[in-house]
């Protein structure tokens, strides 16, 4: 009688991916902890354990796709630029089960799981590399190679434990920002053409292992997500391995349960028993946060080594260039590249004068407001939405939000001043906005002495955002 247990283990590539992007799903979830742990939040914890445990169900799928869009829409527009990147690849790879369903309704001799991965898989290889090449133009500016106030330089320094301004920093502030920028543009061509997909695997692979040394949350949450989406690169031989490599190491574990669920616990005990030590003698939460960090970049590692052996075992049979996925880039359902269409879209907002949040500019000092620029090629001329100009600076205010952007020395751009004023029913402030020095009241709802003009709408809200813009040189931010 076969085996049940190795029959549930037994991947497909769609089973392969689900397990892979609902782990780094898990990550994103408990990495950040200004998400809403809501009710919805729980119900999308518990929809991704489930589909880790159970990659090869379909409905666990749908369900925690869903459950995922439902929650980000629901928090909109405040997340960080991977995140949405998630929900593109989601929203594909759920419009590419409905297709397979509908396909299968009317008759078609389909397996669903099969078509999914065919009508998916090309729309969120895309998706990639459509936000490497974004992400790698949007450095192209001077803010960027400052030492002083570059991501480069900032991200280095937080990585070697060292001061900006040290020595070591300065050093290798140019070469890391050059690096950097070469490398992500690179990767999103290389992997764009399949000839030199099998060169852009590794790399990319070491290039996320090494951002995730830096100890920042959103800088490891985007290597998993990063990582997570190559398996859709890789060629069904090393998706294979990579399956089998996975299976055999869970049967294992099925056979030992016992020992390895009291093991687990054992470990998870002397963890949390020595970092509350650690964070009591240090008097901060600091060891939390290095213990966290540190675990989620062990689990990156041994992400990254499943892929090396799996890869090294097809390249020792079939060679090199066998790694990876030989199907052209424009494949799957052009229905499904729509939002990959939007993805290249989203990419370009900033510089035609819409928003400047998660349009994938993360860690690049990029300057696009009022109407001048630190880009090296990008114009402000080619700008023709109109909501990064009339910036407003805050005088004056009994708002804590706004008092906190004018402490800071920021000044915000209308959009969002007047997301601040439609929010809140009293408010009082005096600003250098519309022109002039003006004071705005408000009280129980209502404006007195002013009538407002708004170009922020609350559906308009929802997918826009605009962050603060410094007086002087751009730091680094997401």
């Amino acid at each position: 009688m076969p085996d049940v247990r190795i029959r549930e283990l037994t991947f497909d590539r769609l089973s392969l991916f689900t397990m892979l992007w609902a782990g780094q799903g898990l990550i994103q979830l408990l990495t950040y902890e200004y998400f809403p742990h809501d009710a919805l939040f729980g119900l999308l914890l518990v929809a991704t354990l489930v589909a880790i445990v159970l990659p090869n169900r379909t409905p666990a799928l749908a369900t925690m796709l869903v459950l995922n869009l439902a929650y980000s829409w629901a928090h909109l527009p405040y997340q960080v630029n991977h995140h949405l990147l998630e929900d593109c690849i989601n929203l594909i790879l759920l419009g590419a089960l409905v297709i397979a369903w509908i396909r299968r309704r009317r008759g078609r001799d389909i397996g669903i799981r099969s078509a999914t991965y065919e009508a998916f898989a090309g729309p969120a290889r895309g998706a990639l590399v459509v936000v490497y090449v974004w992400s790698g133009i949007a450095k192209a500016n001077t803010d960027f190679f400052d030492p002083m106030v570059g991501c480069a330089a900032t991200l280095l320094g937080t990585a070697l434990h060292a001061e900006q301004n040290s020595a070591i920093v300065a050093w290798l502030a140019t070469p890391a920002a050059a690096g950097t920028l070469v490398t992500e543009i690179g990767l999103g061509l290389l992997l764009a053409f399949r000839r030199t997909r099998f060169i852009a695997i590794p790399i990319g692979l070491l290039f996320h292992l090494s951002l995730a040394m830096v100890p920042i949350a959103a800088i490891q949450a985007f290597s998993y997500a990063a990582i997570a989406t190559y398996a859709l690169f890789l060629s069904p031989e090393v998706a294979a391995a990579a399956g089998d490599l996975i299976g055999n190491s869970l049967r294992r574990l099925r056979r030992h349960l016992i020992a390895t669920v009291a093991s687990g616990a054992a470990a998870v005990g002397v963890l949390v028993v020595a970092v509350t030590v650690a964070s009591r003698a240090l008097g901060s939460d600091d060891a939390f946060t290095y213990a966290r960090v540190g675990l989620w970049f062990l689990g990156l590692v041994v992400l990254v080594v499943v892929y090396f052996r799996s890869m090294l075992a097809v390249v020792r049979r079939e060679g090199p260039r066998a790694v990876a996925v030989s199907d052209p880039l424009f494949t799957g359902s052009p229905v499904l590249w729509a939002v990959t269409l939007l993805v290249l879209v989203n990419g370009s907002l900033p510089y035609l004068g819409f928003k400047t949040q998660t349009s994938f500019t993360m860690f690049s000092n990029l300057w696009t407001e009022d109407g001048r620029t630190n880009h090296w090629f990008i114009s402000p001329a080619i700008q023709f939405g109109d909501y990064q100009g009339d910036l407003v600076t805050i005088i004056e205010t009994d708002d804590p939000e706004l008092a906190e952007i004018a402490d800071a020395g920021h000044s915000l751009t209308r959009f969002e001043f007047e997301r601040a004023l439609s929010q809140k029913d009293d408010i009082s402030v005096e600003c250098s906005c519309y022109g002039q020095i003006r004071r705005i009241e408000k009280v129980d709802g209502e404006f007195t002495g002013y009538e407002p003009q708004f170009s922020y709408t609350p559906f308009l809200g929802r997918v826009m955002s605009f962050r603060t813009i410094p007086d002087g040189k751009v730091t680094c931010t997401q």
